[in-house]
Order: structure tokens, then sequence, then C-alpha cells
């Protein structure tokens, strides 16, 4: 694990989730301060027959391997959402490459149709944490979270956002939109806590040392850990704005050490 960040509680993570759906294509792009992903997924309107993911930031290197691991829904029906996840076991793939398939997939069917989250998630302050998401400008939800449990709205006082989320989720928020941006939140929630630390010089800590769970993800599990190095200035701070979010630009070393 890293050391503390000296600067975390007075800053933001930010993320910023944008899919777009065409005629036999639906396109996801995400960013944020740690990671850049593209992924475009096609279909014939009942199957997926392709699927490409263009890894453009990440923390470590062997993160673009997964790639090839996601690709295994080719093939897959768009509609059986419960087969697409078995298709993509955790400890074999990579998180957010595997939740921006999964979305590609859900909006398959959406022809013409484009959507982009923006979610902020300040540091802790005083035990509290606040995280909020808008799509397209509107607000949709804004959390206030204390020891990992939404504190207010009052509807959902005391429901957990680490682990048991997705327990109460599905049946609290529905479906479609609404429990789409509720995850969303969450995830960023989840990755948020990574502003807590800082890791330099990067040689010094290598996934190895960050005490994971084995599987955790597939920079996380065995055959990747052990080769996993971070890379320097994959890491940014865009505390003050989203505006640079989804332009995706590489840092030199990400381009260097991709397969």
């Amino acid at each position: 694990m890293g050391e503390p960040n000296p600067s975390y509680g007075s800053g933001v993570f930010r993320r910023c989730l944008r899919w777009r759906a065409t005629a036999g294509e639906v396109e996801v792009e995400l960013e944020d301060s740690n990671h850049g992903f593209r992924l475009r997924l096609r279909h014939d309107g009942c199957r997926i027959v392709d699927l490409a993911v263009d890894p453009v930031r990440y923390p470590f290197t062997t993160c673009p391997e997964a790639s090839r691991a996601v690709e295994r829904i080719v093939g897959a029906s768009v509609a059986d959402a419960v087969k697409l996840r078995e298709c993509l076991p955790g400890g074999e793939n990579c998180t957010h490459m595997v939740d921006m398939a999964l979305m590609a997939a859900a909006h398959a069917g959406d022809v013409g149709v484009e959507r982009l989250y923006d979610i902020a998630v300040a540091d802790e302050r005083d035990g509290v944490t606040e995280a909020r998401i808008e799509c397209d400008g509107e607000l949709l939800y804004e959390w206030r979270v204390r020891a990992n449990l939404i504190e207010s709205p009052a509807a959902l006082a005391g429901r957990p956002l680490m682990r048991g989320f997705y327990a109460w989720a599905a049946e609290a928020f529905g479906g479609g939109k609404a429990l789409e941006a509720a995850q969303a939140l969450q995830r960023g929630f989840f990755v948020a806590q990574a502003r807590r630390y800082r890791y330099a010089p990067v040689e010094r800590y290598p996934a190895m040392t960050d005490g994971m769970p084995t599987g955790s993800c597939y920079s996380y599990n065995t055959g990747a850990v052990e080769r996993a190095l971070r890379i320097r200035g994959s890491v940014r701070d865009d505390s003050d704005s989203s505006a640079r979010l989804l332009h995706f630009v590489a840092n030199p070393e990400s381009a260097a050490v991709t397969p």
C-alpha cells in the first residue's frame, strides 16, 4: 500500500462516463483520475459480433492484457445479462472494462441515444464524504456517506456503499437509468478511495505491495500481479474540474508498454 496522500481532504475525485448507441454499435468511454478506456461493441441486433477495447491510460503495465479476456462475450446475446456476467469472472478481467462491456450490451437497442454521466466524490472531511452524479447536466443523486454507509437522503440511510451494495440497489432503484446511475456513482465512490494514497516513486510500489486480495481484478490475480508495475504519470488530479476528462491524453509511459 502507498503512503498517505498529504493532499487528501481538500480534493475531489472526478469521473466521466459516456455511451452512445448507433445502428449495430455501442461505444462507451470512461475517464477518471486513474483510468482512461474506450470500448466499442458491435452486434447484429441479437448477438455480439465484435468487441474492442482501447486502453489509453491505466495504473499497471499489465492492465491492457485484460482486453483479451473481456472479448469472451463475443457471440453472446446482448439481452442475456446473466450469461454475459458469467462470461466475465472478476479475477480474470478488468473491473472497468467489464462494467463498460455490460453497459454497452444493455444499450444495444437504444439507437440514436447518447448519455453522459459526470461523477464527483469529494475527499472525506470530518468523517463525511459527499458523492454526486449528473446525467447530461441534470443532478440525479447526491449522497452523504459516513463509514461507507449512506447517511442521506433519508430514504437510503444505512445502506452500504461498498460490500453489499448490489444486494439492495436493484430493488431500491428498479432498473433502467435510475439503477445505471446509482451503480455508476457507487463505482466512482469505490475508485475515489485511491485518492487516500500516493505512490511515489512508482518503482517502490508494484502491485504486489498493495496487499489486495488475489483475484480482485486482472492485475491483482495470480500470473499478473507478480509482473504488474505501476506507471509513472498515470494518476492525475482533476479536483478543480472535469473539463479535460474524455479527451484521452495518454501519458508516454502508458503508450510505451501497450502490447
